[in-house]
């Protein structure tokens, strides 16, 4: 960390809220250029480690990493997947992860699993073979009229190149990134869609730390890019200054 982003962060440390020409002035008698703090002052909101508020106003962002801990059912299945196909790109949550995000939907019961295109149909007939009531990328209609998000099942679709994951007790599980371009994308979250998608950006943004260069790569991928822009502008004011790099 260079001595002029630690400046920043010791005079936004014991502040709510800072102006960005009250931070000038004191940089600029403590010897840091104009130039070098605006720099530092834009990293800094880039890397979120600070929050533009309002116009040429800042504060200090205090945000949790959004964790979504697997049970012992979901790592076992996960385990038992990954044993079977050695080094498959795959991604296991279950529903409830959304709770956090949601206003006031009903809980989600269903387990999605994510896996490279060409085991999507292979491990469809196995899961059904073994008993599981399980879905194949299910169509907006389906879930309309088939699925109750309520009751068990398993989800199967194929996962995203790029997509980006955490690891969570061995187990490869979607980072938040992830799953606010999926709810906006994937049909078989249309339920979600609309205001309550609109819900999901606003409590992300409030309550969790979000790599944004992460997510707009990753929306970029999914044709969804200038949908999240709009969509995060309130909460992330240096949206249209991201050129996919």
């Amino acid at each position: 960390m260079t001595s002029c982003e630690k400046y920043i962060l010791e005079y936004s440390a014991g502040r709510a809220t800072f102006r960005s020409c009250g931070l000038l002035s004191a940089a600029e008698e403590s010897g840091f250029s104009k130039t070098a703090v605006n720099w530092f002052l834009h990293k800094l909101t880039s890397e979120r480690k600070l929050c533009r508020v309002g116009r040429g106003v800042y504060s200090v962002v205090f945000r949790q990493e959004f964790r979504n801990e697997p049970d012992e059912p979901l790592i076992n299945l996960a385990r038992q997947i990954l044993d079977q196909y050695p080094g498959v790109r795959a991604c296991f949550y279950q529903g409830a992860i959304l709770s956090p995000l949601l206003h006031h939907l009903s809980y989600n019961a269903l387990t999605y699993i994510e896996v490279q295109r060409e085991l999507t149909e292979i491990l469809f007939h196995r899961l059904q073979e073994a008993g599981e009531k399980v879905y194949l990328k299910p169509s907006r209609e389906m879930m309309q009229n088939y699925i109750d998000i309520s009751k068990s099942g398993i989800i199967i679709k194929p996962l995203i190149s790029g997509s980006p994951v955490t690891i969570e007790s061995g187990i490869p599980m979607p980072a938040l990134e992830k799953i606010i371009v999926d709810t906006l994308c994937d049909e078989d979250f249309s339920y979600l869609q609309g205001g309550e998608w609109e819900y999901i950006v606003e409590n992300a943004f409030s309550l969790f730390s979000i790599n944004s260069s992460r997510l707009f790569r990753y929306a970029g991928r999914r044709g969804k890019l200038q949908e999240i822009k709009e969509a995060i502008k309130p909460y992330y004011y240096d949206t249209y200054n991201y050129t996919g790099h």
